[in-house]
């Protein structure tokens, strides 16, 4: 396994940890679990960024990648809702995360179908964006909640910037996510007929 490959799966890794620093009610556990993730989130750009560079892209780390982004995400929503981090947002959150998980497996069925097929699908840069924005919201919140119980501050410019910054980019990341399923299915649907 080449060391994109190994970034890719160590993303879901720290994942991982992320969520069990999180879950840990211990000062200051929170604001590292925000920094694991912030690092998990890199992985991704850097191991693209270097598979692409040295020519190492492989069919592992290719599936492996969207594979890790969907686990990153999935996981971390569950985790948000799990300990209440979207507040009087929750409703909203849960209408968003919903609609962005199922446009995922929607996608990855289309995949695996046009795949089959002898169809590559290549990612599209509405996909990268509303990845990226997912990444960002998910990070905001967690850091929202960091400063909730890690430093007390509900109050403070950080705060609000942390918390409202996130359900926006969450809001603005499922409309990205919709866009691109319905072009997805447009273009692709003709697949699901065969």
């Amino acid at each position: 396994m080449n060391f994109p490959n190994t970034l890719t799966v160590l993303r879901i890794l720290l994942t991982f940890c992320a969520v069990v620093l999180i879950c840990i009610d211990q000062p200051y556990c929170a604001l590292v679990g925000f920094i694991v993730y912030v690092i998990a989130g890199s992985t991704d750009w850097f191991d693209g960024y270097i598979a692409r560079k040295y020519n190492s892209v492989t069919v592992f780390g290719k599936f492996m990648d969207a594979l890790c982004d969907k686990i990153m995400v999935v996981t971390m929503f569950m985790t948000l809702f799990a300990f209440g981090m979207y507040r009087e947002w929750t409703l909203a959150a849960l209408i968003c995360a919903i609609l962005s998980v199922t446009r995922e497996f929607a996608v990855s069925g289309i995949r695996m179908i046009a795949s089959n097929a002898g169809v590559v699908l290549a990612a599209e840069k509405m996909g990268k964006y509303k990845a990226a924005l997912q990444m960002y919201s998910v990070g905001a919140i967690i850091l929202s909640f960091s400063l909730r119980v890690d430093f007390n501050s509900t109050s403070g410019i950080l705060f609000y910037f942390a918390y409202y910054s996130g359900i926006a980019t969450l809001i603005i990341s499922t409309f990205l996510s919709l866009c691109s399923g319905v072009g997805y299915l447009a273009r692709y649907g003709h697949l699901l007929k065969g």
